[in-house]
């Protein structure tokens, strides 16, 4: 049996004000009529206390009432079977933390992240990275594949459990307990001298294609795209050609506009990123294994290179089934793919080829940023599970209400206000954005290594 709360006092089709006999709060979920609804303001008057309650959906079918409640109607405490049912919570899945104020689990679905993508907006300190660090732990534990770029080494903690007092205490809440994933956890680093335990991470350079090239140098006019392919195409002829080789046949050019193309080929030369030891993306996309592609150290414009040409290479494979379905998690988001007008990166391309085709593929992508604002918009609106912890720059809100279903003004506010650690998750399968308690990390997170 629900327990009774309240009567209707004032109803539209949408909305409805009921005046509360028991304890209720803001967010609380309350049932009238098959109907589920939840208070987003509670007032108190001389005459009692009331609430104001907006409808999610019904528990026979997704459609709103078409004609408002009576006056007088029962108002009830809703229970974890119709919230669950109602919002559409998966019973199983990748576990993300509760339901704020109710012991109810939340899951997502993988299969919903990997293919229609998710990002988790916030300023910076609010939790973002703890929030991306909780699903990655629970994609090893479904055994699915994961690149991490990972610009500050921050995530290198999953090897370790989380002993940190406090968040062992609330664990029991949660039903989770410390855990290490040293075995699942591989890093692999260009700069191996700041980066101690990683695996040296070298792009294959035997025959590139000339599209390889043409992405290496995305400035190249038109005559030094003309000597690119004369170059490339010499260097056909051999049955193994490197870098050097087409640096060489560049050399032999008749065209003036060799000059600032050489300097150029040296350079991408010089940074030690290519090698004939490569390493295998076979390696870095395996079941049940967490690659972090740690990018400490390395200088800002090698690392967007890298990254352009490490994610090219996954996506490559994965379209050519070499390689499992992948989930690919971007830190700083809008380092590698900014929006018009906030720079440029090397990166920005494959990113959005990632978002708009890579669910037909089987790649995921995870966006994680503190400047959603600065991010491709493109992106964040190819992402369909968002995930929102607190963000106050106006520029930033504004984004992630213009580009999240669902969010309102309103939620404006809410976002503003959002204690640390509590996040708004909205996006399919949900009916409606959620508020959630993250649940804690089970391995350390990176922040507190600093």
């Amino acid at each position: 049996m629900m327990e009774e709360i309240g009567e209707i006092k004032e109803s539209a089709t949408a909305t409805f004000t009921f005046k509360a006999f028991k304890d209720i709060r803001k967010l609380d979920y309350v049932f009238v009529e098959n109907v589920l609804a939840q208070v987003w303001e509670v007032k108190q008057t001389v005459n009692g206390i009331f609430a104001y309650a907006t409808i999610i959906g019904s528990i026979n079918d997704k459609f709103m009432p078409r004609t408002p409640f009576k006056i007088g109607s029962k108002v009830y405490r809703a229970n974890e079977k119709i919230i669950k049912k109602i919002i559409g919570i998966e019973n199983e899945g990748i576990y993300i933390g509760l339901l704020k104020d109710t012991n109810i689990k939340v899951h997502l679905s993988p299969k919903v992240l990997i293919q229609k993508h998710l990002c988790i907006l916030a300023k910076s300190g609010s939790g973002k990275s703890y929030a991306m660090g909780v699903i990655i732990e629970e994609f090893i534990k479904k055994n699915i594949p994961i690149v991490i770029i990972d610009p500050h080494g921050e995530y290198t903690s999953l090897r370790r459990p989380n002993l940190d007092k406090q968040d062992v205490s609330i664990m029991k809440k949660f039903g989770i307990k410390p855990r290490s994933y040293l075995k699942n956890v591989y890093e692999f680093s260009p700069v191996c001298s700041r980066n101690k335990e990683a695996i040296p991470l070298y792009i294959d350079e035997t025959n590139l294609s000339f599209q390889d090239l043409l992405n290496l140098l995305p400035n190249a006019t038109p005559l030094q795209k003309g000597i690119l392919y004369e170059a490339h195409k010499k260097a056909q002829e051999k049955k193994i050609y490197l870098l050097k080789d087409i640096l060489e046949y560049i050399k032999e050019s008749k065209s003036n506009a060799k000059w600032n193309l050489i300097p150029q080929i040296e350079q991408i030369i010089s940074m030690k990123l290519f090698s004939v030891n490569y390493t295998p993306i076979n390696e870095i996309v395996k079941k049940g294994r967490c690659s972090i592609i740690n990018l400490k150290g390395t200088p800002p414009y090698i690392q967007e290179i890298l990254v352009g040409l490490l994610l090219n290479k996954i996506f490559e494979h994965r379209k050519n089934e070499k390689i499992l379905p992948v989930m690919i998690v971007i830190e700083e988001a809008h380092r590698y793919c900014p929006e018009k007008g906030q720079g440029k990166s090397f990166s920005s391309s494959i990113i959005r080829t990632i978002a708009s085709e890579g669910r037909k593929f089987g790649v995921g992508l995870a966006i994680v940023s503190q400047r959603p604002a600065r991010v491709d918009k493109n992106v964040i609106s190819q992402c369909n599970t968002h995930i929102i912890l607190k963000t106050t720059n106006p520029n930033d809100l504004k984004t992630i209400v213009a580009s999240v279903e669902g969010l309102n003004s309103k939620a404006s506010d809410e976002i503003q206000m959002l204690p640390i650690g509590t996040a708004i998750i909205a996006g399919l399968p949900l009916a409606t954005p959620i508020f959630v308690e993250i649940r804690p990390r089970e391995t350390l997170h990176g922040g507190k290594l600093d």
